[in-house]
């Protein structure tokens, strides 16, 4: 498994992130406010964000060691006081399956790491199984609240889910005991060749 490198948002990679932005699947699972807006209007909300709104809004890049993006992540509501935000996702579709997992918890960690978060908001639209199965995020839903997001002509649901420092060191901790589990039954299914 790969570990991402998370870096900042540039001018340079707004074309592949409008790309993703107007992607179908992203778009219902998340917002489809890229499909109402024109290609420069599109442009200058996302220079906006890197050249204006720092203070409460950053867009990061998220790429394989070496150096190939795998997706964009973005941090909203930033409340530096209470060391708090959300944190929202796009994955790149080639990438959703094998890299996007590895990525968000890059994310996950760069947040706590880097910026100190201690509270981190989770939001995901109900039907969006993208990185997370529906048994999962039942199970991790704190709040679910009906009709909150129009996306792709339809009503949605989301969860939400706030996780504090000892919750991320455990969803750490759960996730290592898993690929530890899957690697043993590997070894075990192949007679322990390694």
């Amino acid at each position: 498994m790969i570990t991402p490198v998370v870096r900042h948002f540039t001018e340079a990679d707004i074309p592949l992130r409008s790309a993703l932005l107007r992607e179908g699947r992203f778009q219902a699972n998340l917002t489809d406010f890229a499909v109402v807006s024109s290609d420069e209007a599109l442009e200058a909300n996302q220079r906006r964000t890197i050249e204006e709104e720092h203070a409460v809004k950053r867009m990061y890049t998220v790429c394989r060691p070496d150096g190939r993006t795998i997706g964009f992540a973005w941090i909203t509501s930033i409340d530096w006081r209470a060391q708090s935000c959300e944190l929202s996702f796009g994955v790149l579709p080639r990438y959703r399956g094998g890299h996007g997992a590895a990525a968000v918890a890059a994310m996950h960690r760069y947040v706590r790491e880097e910026l100190n978060m201690r509270a981190v908001i989770n939001q995901v639209l109900v039907h969006n199984t993208m990185l997370v199965s529906a048994a999962d995020l039942a199970a991790q839903a704190q709040v679910r609240c009906a009709y909150d997001s129009f996306t792709a002509g339809e009503w949605r649901d989301s969860c939400y889910w706030s996780q504090d420092a000892a919750g991320y060191e455990r969803s750490v901790a759960e996730h290592e005991e898993r690929r530890r589990a899957i690697a043993e039954r590997i070894r075990a299914a192949s007679g322990g060749a390694s």
